[in-house]
């Protein structure tokens, strides 16, 4: 008994929390706290002898738990949610051609995430490009998008030109906001991901919008990623004023992507996985 009281004399503290394989420091139960017992206020009247301290892991939950956050909160097409760049598969491609096309883009991709900071500091952004629907135009700027989140913790706003219009064309005759607070919104994100820019002609209106937002990215130098079936050259073809084909020569690389859809190719290869899993090897 004696050499239990000397004990906690010398140590009062006790750790009560249970290690766990669910924390990454091994230390607590997961939750990101551990609870302690001193039992050197045991006596003491109002006094709790018991509470909870943070864990090593907290920081690293928290800072997991924003990312996590951003990355629902971006508008990344959910089929692209888990995208990486370097997962992009160049081999789906047929043709030597489009291989080395998609080759390129993808170097360009990765070399655009790691040295993102420089792109940034000057507002420089991506223009992904080919006339065929589902080359993989959508799915590598989300793998971009993905990555900036998770390694800058980059704030992302991912949007179909389309809808970024009939976001705008919402507000009409609302009281609860206007054209000017959603358009504040793509003018001032961090980093502004545009799909589909140009499917069709605009109206004056819808050039007028994409107009707004792209000639205030460029002054303020916020990096802008789109994506299209048209050159930046062609986009007067588009936008008749002129201006904006103008703004996102100045904003944005021009990277090409091969003239082939990959969506049959990637869905053979999901369907042979799932095949795996209902019929076995």
């Amino acid at each position: 008994m004696n050499d239990a009281r000397n004990s906690l004399a010398l140590d009062p503290i006790e750790i009560l929390t249970v290690p766990s394989d669910k924390c990454p420091m091994g230390k607590c139960d997961g939750s990101g706290f551990i609870w302690i017992k001193d039992w050197s206020k045991r006596h003491e009247k109002n006094v709790m002898d018991e509470c909870k301290k943070e864990c090593d892991c907290y920081q690293q939950q928290q800072k997991q738990r924003e990312i996590d956050k951003k990355l629902d909160l971006s508008g990344i097409p959910p089929i692209f949610s888990r995208a990486t760049v370097h997962s992009f598969d160049t081999s789906l491609y047929t043709s030597d051609e489009d291989r080395n096309i998609a080759e390129v883009a993808k170097i360009a991709a990765v070399n655009f995430v790691e040295n993102y900071p420089i792109m940034k500091e000057h507002g420089k952004g991506l223009y992904l490009y080919s006339r065929v629907k589902g080359s993989g135009k959508t799915r590598l700027a989300s793998s971009i998008a993905n990555a900036l989140i998770k390694q800058y913790g980059a704030d992302i706003a991912f949007i179909k030109s389309a809808d970024l219009i009939s976001q705008v064309k919402k507000t009409f005759g609302s009281k609860e906001t206007n054209a000017s607070d959603v358009v504040a919104t793509f003018r001032k994100v961090e980093l502004l991901i545009v799909d589909d820019l140009a499917l069709k002609g605009a109206t004056s209106f819808e050039e007028g919008v994409i107009y707004d937002v792209m000639d205030y990215r460029m002054e303020n130098k916020k990096p802008t990623i789109l994506t299209s079936n048209v050159t930046i050259q062609d986009l007067e073809n588009i936008y008749p004023g002129g201006r904006v084909n103008k703004r996102i020569n100045k904003m944005a690389m021009e990277i090409y992507m091969p003239e082939e859809s990959i969506r049959d190719q990637e869905a053979e290869q999901e369907n042979a996985e799932f095949e795996k899993i209902l019929f076995g090897e």
